[in-house]
This record gives C-alpha cells, structure tokens and sequence, in this order.
C-alpha cells in the first residue's frame, strides 16, 4: 500500500485550456494522511545524527533550524559549515536539496552585527548566506534581544490597513454593522494578532509596545462602535467590552500556557484577576473620557456585559449631555 501510495504519482494543471502534467518522483504528497508520517521516517536520521557539542538541530515539518554555539565567532562559522555538510549529506541520500536563498542566519549573543557570511558547507563553491539582524521562523520575527519589538512592529504594519478598510465601508447608519465588526474582530483579526503569543508575549509589556499596539487596535475599535474619530482609545475599548490588545495578548498567551499544562486553573484566575485590575487603572488614570467613565464605571462588568453596540448607544457613551444637546 506504501509504494502504490508513493510510485506513479503525477501533478496537473490546466491553464487556458491546456493541460499539463509532470510525474512525480520525490517527496510526500501534502495534505495527505500519510504524508506527515512519512516525511518523520525520513527526518528521524537527520535527528538521529550523532550528537555534538554545543550544536543542535530543530525540526518542524520541512523546516530545519541549526543553533550552533562557540566562545568564538570565527568558531561558530566553522561549525555551522561543517554540520551543514552532513545535513546536505542526508538530503542527497533522499535527492532532496536546500535553497541557499531561503537560508536565514542569525547571530544570537555575542554582539556580533549582521553582514558577515557563512558558507552553506564547507566546499570553497557553496553559496555564502548573509547574516541579518531578525528571521522570521514560524510566523514570529526573532530578534537578537528577545525582545520581540521587531515583532509587534511588523503585525502593526500587516494589519494596520485591514479596520481601516473596514472603516470606509461603515456608517451610522449603512455598511457592515457593528456586530459583524466585533465577528471580523473576534475570528479573524485577533487570533491573527495572539498567534504564538506564549513566545513573545513580554515584549508587549514595554511602553512602546502598548502605545504601538493600542494604535492598531484604533481601527476595528472605532469600526466595532462606530464612535467618532475624535473618542479616546482608551474609552473606546472599554465602551466595544474588550480588552486592549496587549492586555488581550498577556491573557491569551496565560490560556494556552494552561493548556499546556504550565499554570494551573487557580494561578490562571489570579493572572487573569490581575490584567483587569491593570486595565481599570489605565482606563482610570487618564485624563480623557470623564463621561465614560460616568456611564461605565468598571471595565469588568462591562467586559461580561452582553451589550449590543450601535452609533447612538455609542455616542450616548462617550459624549457628554452639552455635546449630545449641541449636535
């Protein structure tokens, strides 16, 4: 069953009415059920390559991560050049091949600027790779600092533009309504934004990382409300009942540290007691929204509240009766 399911296999495609085929000789179909467990076979003798010092070889899927460390840099180059030549060594043995172009190199400590090279081998031929200051491995910009700051600034530039989209096609009274907002928000915009985020959740804690994340939060806020632009951010989360985004991050990456079996239920209630005792600080500390926070005076009970939003209940919210009476 193995070998019919790997022998006379071939790809399709038909484009402008012709039809073109190509047989396929190498590799595990994708999307199959047997595939992944194939592809662990032929993994498992990378992994099983003997051990050494201060080297060690990561490997998710099709994706292959070498950490190499020396008390040299020059001895960290020779390193990595050599292990890369039994790597390459055990892709030939299954006619599989790397792309150097691909290839990602990073120093980690040491100080070590990016620009220098390392050899994807040892031969005087091979490609030489580049070494930059972040990689992105797995959906999460890495940086030199683990301080993943790289990180938020590239899921703020991503999808930052998504709500604003969103905003042009939204109205008091016409366009999407708020309750497909806050749908948008809630299935596809913020499991986006916590993807991975047990990893580099600490980095949403510095200054700069609330103020850039709480900008593009802005967005779906005003989309989910429909509040005017002029209303403050930190009204609008708690008028919209969510928490703000690096608060909602803290509290993601506590969710699936749970299910990983890291925290237990209790320590998760306090942790989680904790982030709303933050957010009605913040929400109390600033100076704008005083009749917000007349109308909504605990960020929690407005969090549990199951209450519909619309332009008028939301500028009931966050106007004062002087400018409700004016306009």
């Amino acid at each position: 069953m193995t070998e019919s399911y790997l022998h006379n296999s071939w790809a399709q495609l038909t484009l402008e009415g012709r039809k073109h085929e190509k047989k396929l000789k190498r590799g595990c179909p994708q999307g199959s059920q047997l595939g992944p467990t194939l592809w662990k076979v032929a993994m498992s003798e990378l992994l099983a390559l003997p051990a050494e010092d201060n080297i060690k070889v990561i490997a998710y899927a099709d994706d292959i991560a070498l950490l190499v460390g020396a008390a040299r840099h020059d001895t960290v180059v020779s390193r990595t050049e050599k292990y890369l030549d039994k790597i390459k060594k055990w892709a030939d043995t299954y006619n599989l091949s790397f792309s150097p172009l691909k290839t990602q190199v990073m120093s980690i400590k040491g100080g070590v600027k990016p620009g220098y090279t390392v050899g994807f081998g040892t031969d005087e031929t091979a490609p030489r790779i580049v070494a930059v200051g972040t990689v992105r491995y797995h959906g999460v910009v890495l940086d030199p600092r683990g301080g993943y700051w790289c990180h938020i600034e590239t899921l703020a530039e991503k999808w930052k533009s998504l709500y604003s989209r969103l905003r042009t096609l939204t109205s008091a009274n016409w366009g999407i309504s708020q309750m497909t907002s806050r749908t948008l928000y809630k299935g596809v915009f913020l499991p986006r934004i916590t993807y991975a985020a047990e990893i580099w959740s600490g980095g949403a804690k510095m200054k700069k990382s609330i103020k850039r994340l709480g900008s593009t939060q802005r967005p779906p806020l005003l989309a989910m409300t429909a509040a005017y632009r002029t209303a403050s951010t930190n009204c609008l989360s708690v008028v919209a009942g969510v928490l703000p985004f690096d608060l909602e991050i803290e509290k993601s990456a506590l969710q699936r540290r749970l299910a990983g079996g890291e925290i237990t239920q209790e320590q998760l209630t306090e942790h989680v007691a904790n982030i709303f005792t933050t957010w009605q600080e913040r929400y109390e500390a600033t100076d704008k929204g005083e009749w917000t926070k007349r109308m909504v005076s605990c960020v929690r009970e407005r969090y549990i509240l199951p209450m519909p939003l619309d332009h008028y209940t939301t500028q009931l919210l966050t106007s004062s009766p002087n400018c409700l009476g004016s306009s």
